[in-house]
């Protein structure tokens, strides 16, 4: 009985050693492109090799689509990491910084039409749940059109309809 208890015992703790990922990477689900992008840009890493990981540059072919994906960069990351390979997410979305450099002084009024995120009824546009600090982020479909700063419905993918407030690159619904 003492022998399977202790064989028992090791062989659960071989089997939790092997289970542990000595790097778990956490993709954000957008961030503003830049040259030399690195996993620490794209991001949250953790794990037994995380500061190798963070370090390693985003491939100049997985940004061309506008998207890096959750394959993309585990096929970046899985000659760096000799252990178990995690990474959670499916994608970051690139999204182009505005410039806020206008040096044009006689047409003003165009570079607040720039700064403004404008959402024509119909488009799909990027939702975020928020209830106190859990945020959910989805793709939902606008039912009305505006631009920053506005109220207006979007249709969830479930069916349900919310209201939110236009802001930066998406579109806020506090719950």
């Amino acid at each position: 009985m003492m022998n399977r208890i202790i064989l028992l015992t090791i062989f659960l703790v071989t089997l939790s050693q092997s289970l542990y990922a000595d790097a778990i990477v956490y993709l954000k689900s957008n961030i503003a492109t830049k040259d030399n992008l690195t996993v620490a840009d794209i991001a949250q890493v953790d794990g037994d090799e995380a500061d190798a990981v963070k370090n390693v540059n985003i491939c100049h072919t997985a940004l061309k689509d506008g998207y890096i994906t959750k394959n993309e960069v585990y096929q970046s990351l899985r000659s760096v990491v000799t252990g178990l390979l995690v990474v959670h997410g499916s994608a970051v979305k690139l999204i182009t910084p505005e410039t806020s450099s206008n040096t044009d002084s006689a047409s003003p009024e165009l570079s607040l039409i720039v700064n403004q995120f404008v959402v024509t009824k119909g488009d799909p546009v990027t939702v975020r749940l928020i209830k106190k600090s859990i945020v959910i982020e989805m793709i939902g479909k606008a039912l009305q059109s505006g631009k920053s700063g506005d109220e207006i419905k979007i249709s969830l993918q479930n069916g349900k309809t919310v209201t939110g407030k236009i802001v930066n690159n998406g579109v806020e619904c506090y719950l």
